[in-house]
């Protein structure tokens, strides 16, 4: 098993919210289970971006609850209320397919996007997932770049989480 980290509000929304792509900049051989670990910071074009905040009203409106919290969603007030939810391993998912973006993969796809600091990615890998298992409890971790291996008792934990 591998692990990639993501900024929030984007981890929260490949477990929860239906985000079926994750556009990265490297094309990877790699394919089978992948835990998603939220990193710890929080990426404001995710917080800003309307397809999360559609995805996070769906599921308030789910589970029962006002969905009056995409406007602090939307100011980044949401990522407080996270807390648990960074610096943790937030699930698994199948990492099944890899390719080169070509205007595929809508809604989450993208060809082109501007990262934190203003720098703009043009050469934009697709990383199609599916089957997203979200943990009852996030589990405390230390991520890190690209795509990692993860300590072998995490391992075993996320296994007999299934």
């Amino acid at each position: 098993m591998k692990a990639l980290t993501v900024q929030q509000p984007w981890a929260w929304a490949i477990m929860h919210g239906g985000k079926n792509i994750e556009n990265r900049t490297q094309l990877w051989k790699y394919r089978g289970p992948l835990a998603i670990h939220a990193g710890k910071r929080w990426s404001e074009r995710g917080g800003n971006d309307d397809r999360v905040l559609s995805a996070f009203i769906a599921d308030q409106v789910r589970t029962g609850l006002e969905p009056k919290y995409a406007d602090m969603l939307r100011s980044g007030l949401l990522e407080e209320d996270l807390g648990d939810w960074y610096g943790a391993i937030l699930g698994t998912i199948e990492l099944v397919d890899v390719h080169p973006a070509a205007g595929c993969c809508r809604p989450w796809g993208e060809s082109a996007y501007f990262e934190h600091g203003g720098r703009e990615r043009r050469r934009i890998a697709h990383l199609v997932l599916e089957n997203a298992r979200p943990l009852a409890e996030p589990i405390p971790c230390k991520g890190a770049l690209g795509l990692w291996t993860p300590p072998i008792g995490l391992i075993t934990k996320l296994e007999s989480a299934k």
